[in-house]
């Protein structure tokens, strides 16, 4: 088994979808910055434009039946893209799959509570019962992208990106999977804001993968990854995460329920997307970037410069009942 000191994780992709734009991390910053104001609030929530998702005709015609299959699907994509890897050379065997998802499920059982009522049980099409499993989104795209490896889907509020990463780690620090796919989505609907939204509170859907492997196995192919994991840890309480001692800060801050990322459409209530945005933010803070942020205690991040020259990124999310995923990063 690799020495995780001498041949680490690393994050080699990266594939972000919200509700300004899809792409890589710099695609969703050049686009939040450049167009604030450009997504539409027709349902009470900060959706996905559809036109946007629709662009990806390559997709499995089970990953488009599904909306949240779709945009999660729309992540992965770009994830595999950004990484550099030869999707042909990929064992399907060795490529694992962990989702966070906190609303798992539960927009195919609205789906198909609603499809009952208005046809009755005798003409709901099968095809849609699936889709009210909570893992559904996750084995969808696994068949979708020929991942046959361990499949993992969490619901863990918004630490479910981040505690997604990190079984993602875990996982290949096994020997279980050589390459993994993980990070976190939500997709809403109408019904479902009706439920989850409290006063002044707007909700946003999003996803946020990341491609996961070890660092030889992306020097070998001359891809620099976008950061190296140097720890992930799981705490009871926010208050037990420990910030670095000696660093000097580079960028540092939290990011609330209602508006992760100051500009609430970007990520938003997401909360299955969270922690895996805030990773994606660290990074981005870490290379010298203006990541617009608001404050809050649900999920945070912080990037600093240590004292031998390397740059620290740190991503935290916690959880409604005090469960708190802690991941740390090298960048550069």
């Amino acid at each position: 088994m690799p020495n995780p000191l001498s041949d680490p994780v690393v994050l080699t992709g990266c594939g972000w979808v919200t509700p300004f734009a899809a792409g890589t991390i710099d695609d969703v910053l050049s686009a939040a910055e450049s167009n604030p104001k450009q997504v539409r609030d027709p349902d009470g929530f900060w959706a996905v434009p559809d036109e946007l998702l629709k662009t990806y005709t390559g997709l499995s015609t089970e990953l488009k039946r599904n909306p949240g299959a779709l945009l999660a699907g729309v992540a992965v994509e770009h994830a595999l893209n950004s990484s550099g890897l030869d999707r042909e050379k990929i064992d399907g065997r060795r490529c694992g799959m962990v989702l966070g998802c906190a609303l798992a499920g539960q927009l195919g059982m609205i789906g198909f509570a609603n499809e009952v009522r208005g046809q009755t049980p005798r003409f709901v099409s099968p095809i849609h019962f699936p889709q009210t499993v909570g893992n559904y989104i996750s084995g969808a795209l696994a068949r979708g992208f020929d991942i046959r490896g361990p499949n993992i889907t969490l619901s863990s509020g918004a630490a479910s990106g981040l505690d997604a990463l990190i079984e993602g780690k875990s996982a290949i620090e096994s020997g279980t999977a050589d390459v993994v796919l993980a990070g976190g989505i939500d997709r809403l609907s109408p019904e479902l804001c009706k439920g989850l939204a409290k006063p002044g509170t707007r909700l946003s859907e999003g996803a946020c993968m990341f491609v996961l492997e070890r660092a030889s196995a992306a020097k070998q192919r001359s891809q620099p990854p976008l950061a190296t994991l140097t720890g992930a840890q799981r705490h009871a309480s926010h208050n037990a995460a420990s910030e670095d001692a000696n660093m000097e800060l580079i960028s540092e801050a939290g990011m609330s329920q209602d508006g992760a990322i100051c500009i609430e459409q970007w990520i938003g209530h997401c909360f299955g997307a969270l922690g895996a945005a805030a990773v994606a933010a660290a990074i981005a803070a870490a290379n010298g970037a203006e990541v617009p942020t608001h404050g809050g205690n649900k999920v945070s991040f912080s990037a600093a410069r240590g004292g031998d020259d390397r740059t620290v990124a740190r991503a935290l999310a916690t959880a409604d009942d005090g469960h708190c995923a802690v991941i740390k990063l090298s960048v550069g």
